[in-house]
């Protein structure tokens, strides 16, 4: 069995997560895209050290800030951590809000093979308007469903053409699926207090160790508080410009998380008491 819990940003998953998991001996997978980077633990609200002490963690600090993972990937190792957790008679938690990650696990993603080096090589040649209009005649459906302004993706879908790949109607049925979300005005509050915290704790030397480490176009400023407070490192914005960046990004986020996990049915969302509702939930589920 596993339970996962999923939802918004700034809507309490890690609070649940630390207090479930500790009610039931449970360790928690991190399925999180940007908690994924080594070194970028302030910006992407990372659970603390002493969290982590109190209830072991998995997947954080998987890949440097110049890496990515995709939800292959992550699928591959988020399964070897649940199977290592249950190996030892605990009960593994796969709490994030980043939705591919999650449904890969969930609907229990068949993927396509890997790329090919020589074919990405080629690839990242091309301009975008090359890429798409490839695209479009080796593979309408993979066309008409990828996001063609996102070369990235443009690219794997080239990748991948004509690969089968398959997927579960339903969410796996030894998986229980909480959800947590609030209404937008309490969580842009939310938001604007963790913001106002990461500056406390040195976010902005942060963002430019990350720049001046791995470089200011690597990957790490794709993610959305750093890619603003870049821009004040480089003197191009005020603090306060940054901030709004910074939580614009994130209520767009959030927007975009709700329209993901709202679609899946099978989600348990909590209200009121979210641990008591969760514990009644898991009773149930665990008795079944």
């Amino acid at each position: 069995m596993m339970i996962a819990i999923v939802g918004t940003t700034a809507s309490g998953k890690t609070d649940l997560a630390l207090k479930l998991a500790s009610k039931y001996n449970g360790e928690i997978i991190c399925a999180d895209s940007r908690t994924i980077y080594r070194g970028m633990d302030i910006g992407t609200a990372k659970p603390t050290l002493a969290e982590q002490a109190a209830v072991p963690h998995h997947l954080l600090d998987v890949i440097e800030p110049g890496e990515r993972l995709g939800a292959a990937e992550f699928k591959r190792l988020a399964e070897a951590a649940a199977r290592d957790v249950l190996s030892r008679g605990r009960l593994p938690f796969l709490v994030g809000g980043s939705g591919m990650y999650v449904d890969a696990v969930l609907y229990d993603y068949k993927f396509p093979g890997g790329s090919d080096e020589k074919m990405r090589q080629k690839f990242e040649k091309l301009n975008d308007e090359s890429l798409r209009e490839m695209l479009a005649a080796e593979d309408p459906e993979a066309y008409g469903r990828v996001d063609l302004m996102n070369r990235r993706r443009v690219i794997r879908a080239l990748e991948t053409a004509g690969q089968p790949s398959s997927k579960r109607i339903e969410v796996r049925p030894d998986i229980l699926v909480l959800g947590l979300t609030m209404n937008k005005e309490v969580i842009q509050k939310r938001i604007e207090q963790r913001i106002e915290k990461m500056l406390s704790e040195g976010f902005i030397q942060e963002v430019q160790t990350i720049g001046e480490r791995y470089g200011w176009d690597c990957t790490a400023f794709e993610v959305i508080g750093y890619r603003a407070f870049k821009d004040v490192v480089f003197g191009r914005k005020t603090v306060a410009e940054a901030t709004a960046d910074f939580v614009s990004g994130d209520m767009a986020l959030y927007k975009k998380q709700l329209t993901w996990f709202k679609r899946n049915k099978q989600i348990h969302w909590l209200t009121g008491d979210v641990e008591k509702a969760a514990d009644a939930l898991i009773q149930t589920a665990a008795s079944v």
